[in-house]
Formats: structure tokens, sequence, C-alpha cells
């Protein structure tokens, strides 16, 4: 019972938290007002959520959990692109709404504050491991340029759609299935392997 009525404590400060961050700002509003929002104690605040990055961690793997189970569920012989449009799609289906958008740049902020832990742990980064293990497959089967270790490769591309994930948040100028749509274009232009010489030059 006790356990039950945490979890249901977290789950209030949690959207508190969120609509807070939206309407105030993530940097400008007082935990206070999350806590009276959630009808809890501000230490209860602090006993579930450390700090505000805490609460955008956890929103963060929000979007990433439904994004991982649907590029595993691909089947293994799936092409490149069955695994990008997956990938876009989800990405735009969870960011593209009005108030998780708000918080679109707080979140990156508070991924780039933890650069150091995912250098030193690529699998606590579940999006990450899936990227590059897809990418490790495609530079066996030749879908990319092995010129480049798979790992990296898969930080060059998620930097880039994180890139222009930001880009589009401050002027969407188009759809962010349509931006996103444009860096794998960029990239697979950029990461197709050297061409075979054509018969009969030299």
């Amino acid at each position: 019972m006790r356990d039950k009525q945490r979890v249901e404590t977290r789950r209030r400060l949690y959207h508190a938290a969120l609509e807070v961050f939206s309407n105030d700002g993530v940097d400008e509003c007082r935990i206070e007002d999350i806590a009276l929002r959630a009808e809890v104690s501000r230490a209860a605040f602090y006993f579930h959520f450390p700090t505000k990055d805490d609460v955008l961690l956890e929103l963060l793997q929000e979007a990433e959990q439904p994004l991982v189970e649907a590029l595993k569920a691909l089947p293994e012989g799936a092409p490149l692109q069955d695994f990008f449009e997956i990938f876009i799609h989800s990405l735009a289906a969870f960011w593209s709404e009005g108030e998780r958008k708000k918080l679109l740049i707080d979140v990156f902020a508070t991924q780039l504050r933890r650069v150091r832990l995912l250098a030193e742990d690529r699998r606590a980064e579940l999006v990450r491991h899936a990227v590059a293990e897809r990418f490790l497959r495609a530079s066996q089967d030749g879908e990319v340029s092995s010129m480049i270790p798979p790992e990296l490769l898969a930080d060059f591309f998620l930097l880039n759609c994180m890139a222009a994930m930001a880009s589009w948040y401050a002027q969407p100028l188009l759809s962010l299935s349509d931006t996103l749509q444009g860096v794998v274009f960029l990239f697979m232009n950029g990461a197709k392997p050297p061409s075979l010489p054509t018969q009969g030059s030299t």
C-alpha cells in the first residue's frame, strides 16, 4: 500500500513539475509551486526528484522507451530506411506536442550536462546504444561506410538530430518529421560507402 502511494505521489509530482516548467520556465520556477500543485510538501519533491534535472531526465526516458521498443521490434533484416522511419515517427510524435515541445531545449541541456557519464557508459543511454547497434549491422551489410566506427556514426547522427530539433524549436519552418527526414537524407548521403568503380573505368 505504501509503495503504491509512493508511486502515485511521484507521478503527481512529475506531472505537476512539467506543468510548472512549461508555464514558468525550468530555471525560473519554484519548487514550492510544484509541491503546491501536487498537494505535497516541498520535502516530498526532493525525496522523489533531487534536482529539476531529474524530472527532465524522466521526461527523456518517457520519450525514449517507446522509441527503443519500436526499434527492437523491427525484423532482423529490415532495411536501414525502415529503421529511420520508425526513429523519425517516434521522435516527431512525442516532441511535436505543445507542452512537451516547450521543454525540448531544457531536456537537451540536461543531456549535455551528462556528457561525461554518457561517454563512459554508452549502454546507459538506450537510444544511443540501439542506434549504434543498428549502424553496426548497416556497416556489416554495406549500407553505410565502414571507414568510421558505428558508435561514432551513431553519435554523429544523434547530435545532428538534436541540433535540427533545437533549430526546429526556435524556428519551425517545417514539421519536425520533415526536419528529421532532412537530417537522414544529409546523413545518408555523407555516410554512404564509396561507390565501386564502374566496369571499364581506369
